[in-house]
């Protein structure tokens, strides 16, 4: 007869029992008994007596035993002589040996964990942790080696349990556990394998940061090898553990663990691909394909056979799934699900709550976006393109489906590549779009709109071709397309000149208030009210007959108070905002009063989407109306620095760990600790409230002019606060905010205008005493941004420095003058802390894979700021920032990256004149001829831009390489204009180059050559910045009489008419010398 427990057990047992009832107060009342007791170190040999009473006590009462024992242990272990604790060790172990329910014998592994990670941290050295208790090692490999296999997986098991224990305090035992581990995954039993992935995968995940990691990644290829077993009996639970630790290897920098990828990725892909498994799992297996994209970029990039596999298998997920490829637009939208349901085709199921809104569409595209962002495009375009037009050329629905999709999923990331073939591509979507399969005319209307966003502004030059298509879409039965080609006119008229729109204004404004009318589907509404926004910023004053209709239709909307129309209010109200940027101050003021009530009005409902839509509307109509504005900022300016003042992260109650549930039993002293377990949780939300608010401040402004006085500190204190914020988001949004606070005090103090010369810090400074108080303030937190860790912010803080030095002249950048060069050069330099690898970033490939930074441009024109506002100040500078920017232009840099060189040189030229003569041959001339080789047309209007100046700079000085010159220029005026306005500014910028070099020095230009070819050019086409360099250059010879032009009189005159008519883009004042001259020549 087995013997009874005793009565200190006895009563435990009874507490324990009531922690497994299915009552919460049972649960309650045990706990409450059961704190006091816990707290004296006799409990823990009650409850090892209760977990060995597997006679007499439940399976659930012991393992429960178990769970409490292990949140108490370690506060009790320290009290305990060497000889108890030695005791309870050899207690437990036995247990671990005899134990037959697994529940229980889970539970003092993970109690056993805790008492040997309690001894390890005590013991200090890590050398010597293992001798806390040797005998729980020497179990292991004995439990590993056993012939029973319940004994092997009992000893992963504990290896999985004391992970942060062996990561840590056992490192000099990694060579043995490496041979354990391999042995486990080699063994006969299925249980154990799986025991065995759990536990070394657990291990390196947590070394994966660390040069240990080398000692376990040989296991990788055995590891694969076990979980596409485990994969193949559709083991989900093995399989989903293992995709987790291959997510965290991906971002290891271990060189041994790169060696793998290929395998591991090829892996990912067949999970992804495997319908058997739930889509949880497939995503997880997506993101380690991502993640590697992301990670070692050039690495995925090189290897061609393994893109090519990742691209196809995204391409067949997408074609073989029923969801709608465009659908990623819209499932933000609550709307949109409930518009879709009666539609032909749409799979109920496409964003299955059971799923988490997964689907196979939507994880393929975001790994194809994420390829697109992350690759460099010299690897990833062609095989990406190449693809979507074989697709496009089948007869299989499904396949041009995908085809199309594609190519708008990649317009973002691959941006640059695309604009450059444009040509090549656009043919294809416009067939699509007319395409008999709904699916298809959807997806080119994804695709369309997706290059009209990131293809600015070679997409502009399709305008007579995208508008009458997505106008006619509009018409189309399928509401996703008819949704789908109002975002395509949203993103292509934010960009569009007028006489781009004029065409179809009047009845594209009609059809989309025909539309809104007649609809009642939410989606297309909210579709229809953005694509008349973006119709009236593109139409800009042409809009304004269009003012009073559309306004009528939005203030029916922008009185809804459902929640579930709030998005469709908030449309209403950002629609009259952009009216008001199209039309101006005059055609809007009628409409300010109302559509400022609608905004307060919105403040007052709980919903950060409806304050996010005020605030941008306060931005536009600050903007718009000015100093008329001004009333309402001593209510407003306080309410937004309250919102930019808030805490975006707030401390919430843990979730309850599982097989934890005891939360009130954790090893605590505080008997009314009602705090518990908490995190920090960030709301996202009130982040985009935080940004529209600043947004809005900064635009308040810096238009309502010395009316903004008075808040200047306040909004100084909460903007310098805020540039500190953790969120990149805030931080760049505060540093394009930040130079408007300067504008105000020069309102107010300067008449709206501060004059300065170039490089002059040696007289008096024309700033006020407190426009120059707010400058050294601002300046110096902006070059602080510079230093940031992110590029947007460093890009943003950049154009901020910009506006500031420019709009204040040298004495501003005086007080700032060394820190901000030398923060500017480092950036150049590729050595700022934004620049700086992350801890998985790659050590191998060169810089020449890499992919033009956009926030580079920011900086490069911050440079040509420098030589505007410092002048000869800069030429000292040269021989340290050339370099640097010449590096730039190399023939391998992206077309991008050499523009902006180019570019930049050119600036420097304009504005230091003579100063960079020393740098003429070496820099200056060899670029400028490379640039007008170069088969981007970019490049060469740069590079003709550049060229022009410098010989306007340095004259005759220069006079020996105008042969040179105009050779090289030559080819640029037989640029087809036809392929864009790029095409068109090369010859525009070649002529003006030819005019600048016959002012600087006449004799050496071959005019009798030279003028035909330039009259021929004109009048410019693009670039009108560039007319009066032109114009002056033909008016001084026309005052001559030169022979060479004279004998081109009749040319000249329609030049001159065609320049000086009514409609074309020449300045007023030049028209006016265009009318006298064509007099003369009559």
């Amino acid at each position: 007869m087995a013997a009874s427990l005793s009565p200190a057990a006895s009563q435990m047992a009874t507490y324990l029992t009531g922690l497994t009832q299915p009552d919460t107060l049972i649960i309650r009342q045990a706990e409450v008994a059961l704190k006091p007791i816990l707290k004296n170190p006799e409990s823990v040999p009650a409850m090892i007596e209760v977990i060995k009473a597997g006679n007499m006590q439940s399976e659930a009462t012991r393992h429960v035993a178990a769970i409490v024992l292990r949140k108490r242990i370690s506060g009790h272990l320290g009290r305990f002589d060497a000889q108890t604790k030695a005791a309870l060790k050899n207690e437990l172990l036995s247990i671990l040996r005899t134990e037959g329910s697994r529940p229980v014998r889970n539970g003092v592994v993970a109690l056993v964990a805790t008492v040997c990670k309690s001894e390890a941290e005590a013991g200090g050295d890590e050398a010597q942790a293992a001798a806390g208790w040797p005998e729980l090692f020497q179990f292991v490999a004995g439990a590993a080696g056993d012939a029973h296999p319940e004994a092997r997986e009992l000893a992963f098991l504990l290896l999985g349990e004391m992970t942060d224990t062996v990561g840590v305090h056992l490192k000099p035992q990694f060579g043995t556990l490496s041979g354990l581990f391999g042995a486990g995954l080699s063994d006969a039993d299925v249980k154990v394998q799986s025991a065995s992935v759990k536990a070394l995968g657990l291990l390196m995940s947590y070394l994966a940061d660390e040069e240990e990691i080398d000692t376990f990644a040989p296991l990788i290829v055995p590891l694969l090898s076990v979980a596409e077993s485990c994969r193949m009996r559709n083991d989900e639970e093995v399989v989903s553990t293992f995709l987790d630790v291959l997510y965290d290897l991906s971002f290891s920098p271990s060189q041994v663990v790169a060696k793998h990828m290929s395998s591991i990725v090829r892996f990912a892909l067949i999970c992804m691909a495997d319908t058997n498994l739930e889509m949880a799992v497939r995503d997880s297996a997506a993101l380690v394909v991502a993640t590697m994209a992301e990670s070692k970029p050039k690495l995925l990039g090189r290897d061609t056979a393994l893109l090519a596999a990742v691209v196809e298998t995204i391409f067949n997920l997408i074609e073989n799934s029923d969801g709608s490829a465009a659908g990623a637009l819209f499932e933000s939208n609550p709307a949109w699900k409930e518009d879709m349901v009666d539609q032909e085709g749409y799979d109920p199921d496409h964003a299955d709550d059971d799923n988490g809104g997964i689907t196979e569409t939507g994880m393929a595209q975001g790994t194809l976006d994420m390829l697109a962002c992350e690759i460099p495009k010299k690897y990833i375009f062609e095989p990406v393109v190449g693809r979507c037009m074989a697709r496009l050329g089948s007869a299989d629905p499904n396949q041009r489906k995908a085809g199309i999709a594609c190519l708008g999923v990649i317009a973002e990331g691959c941006a640059e590549p695309l604009r450059e073939n444009l040509a090549k591509v656009m043919p294809h979507v416009f067939q699509t779009a007319g395409d008999a399969d709904a699916r298809v005319r959807e997806c080119a209307c994804f695709a369309l709109g997706q290059i009209s966003e990131h293809c600015q502004p070679e997409v502009l030059g399709y305008s007579s071709q995208i508008l009458p298509i997505v106008f006619a879409l509009l018409d189309d039965d399928n509401v996703a397309v008819q949704a789908t080609s109002c975002y395509v006119i949203e993103m292509f008229c934010e960009r569009l000149q007028p006489d781009g729109v004029r065409p179809l204004l009047d009845p594209l404004v009609n059809k989309l208030a025909s539309m809104l009318k007649g609809t009642t589907k939410r989606s297309v509404q909210e579709m229809t009210v953005a694509a008349l926004a973006a119709t009236a910023v593109a139409a800009e004053e042409e809009f304004a007959p269009y003012v009073e209709g559309v306004s009528t239709l939005m203030s029916t909307l922008m009185i809804l108070k459902e929640e579930k129309t709030i998005s469709l209010r908030g449309r209403a109200l950002e629609c009259m905002g952009h009216i008001a940027i199209a039309v101006g101050k005059e055609h809007f003021r009628p409409y300010f009063a109302p559509t400022m009530q609608c905004a307060c009005e919105g403040l007052t409902f709980d919903s950060t989407d409806l304050h996010e839509f005020a605030y941008a509307a306060f931005a536009n109509l600050a903007k718009v109306m000015g100093e008329e504005f001004a009333p309402v900022l001593a209510e407003l300016v306080p309410h937004l620095v309250t919102v930019i003042s808030q805490d975006e992260g707030q401390f919430e109650k843990a979730e309850e760990e599982q097989g934890g549930q005891f939360n009130a039993l954790d090893d605590s002293d505080e008997e009314d600790d009602e705090g518990g377990n908490l995190i920090m949780h960030i709301r996202t939300a009130l982040l985009e409230t935080k940004k529209g608010a600043i947004t809005a401040l900064g635009e308040m402004a810096a238009h309502t002019g010395p009316a903004f006085v008075p808040f200047m500190g306040e909004t100084m204190t909460v903007l310098m606060k805020a540039a500190d914020n953790w969120h990149p988001l805030i931080k760049t949004e505060v540093a394009d905010a930040m130079s408007s606070l300067i504008v105000p005090c020069v309102a107010q103090d300067h008449g709206g205008e501060i004059v300065w010369d170039k490089g002059d810090i040696s007289g008096p400074s024309p700033l006020s005493t407190n426009t120059a108080q707010a400058v050294v303030i601002i300046l110096k937190a902006l070059v602080n941004m510079m230093k940031d860790d992110n590029k947007e912010v460093v890009g943003k803080a950049c154009e901020s420095v910009q506006s500031v030095i420019e709009l204040c002249g040298p004495h501003a950048l005086a007080s700032v003058a060394n820190d901000c060069l030398e923060t500017t050069y480092a950036i150049l330099a590729k050595e700022a802390p934004c620049q700086q690898p992350d801890g998985y970033d790659e050590d191998f490939g060169d810089e020449d894979d890499d992919d033009h930074d956009s926030f580079m441009t920011s900086v490069c024109d911050l440079v040509g700021a420098f030589g505007r506002v410092m002048g000869p100040h800069f030429v000292q500078y040269l021989p340290k920032f050339l370099p640097a920017i010449c590096s730039y232009a190399k023939p391998s840099r992206p077309p991008s990256d050499r523009s902006m060189a180019i570019g930049c040189l050119g600036e420097l030229a304009q504005e230091l004149g003579g100063g960079i003569a020393d740098h003429w041959s070496t820099v200056f001339y060899p670029a400028a001829i490379a640039g007008l080789a170069d088969s981007d047309a970019s490049v060469k209007r740069n590079a003709a831009f550049c060229v022009g100046v410098c010989c306007e700079g340095l004259g005759s000085a220069i006079a020996p390489q105008y042969g040179s010159i105009l050779q090289a220029l030559s080819p640029l005026f037989s640029v087809d204009i036809t392929e864009g306005d790029t095409a068109a500014a090369c010859i525009d910028n070649a002529s003006a180059a030819v005019a600048r070099m016959i002012v600087a020095s006449p004799s050496h230009v071959p005019l009798n050559l030279v003028l035909p070819v330039l009259l021929k050019a004109l009048p410019l086409k693009n670039d009108m910045s560039e007319n009066e360099t032109v114009y002056n250059c033909l008016f001084g010879l026309l005052e001559q009489n030169q022979p060479d032009l004279m004998a081109n009189r009749h040319q000249l005159r329609l030049i001159f008419a065609e320049a000086a008519s009514d409609d074309s883009n020449v300045d007023d004042e030049i028209k006016g010398k265009l009318r006298q001259a064509l007099q003369s020549l009559s």
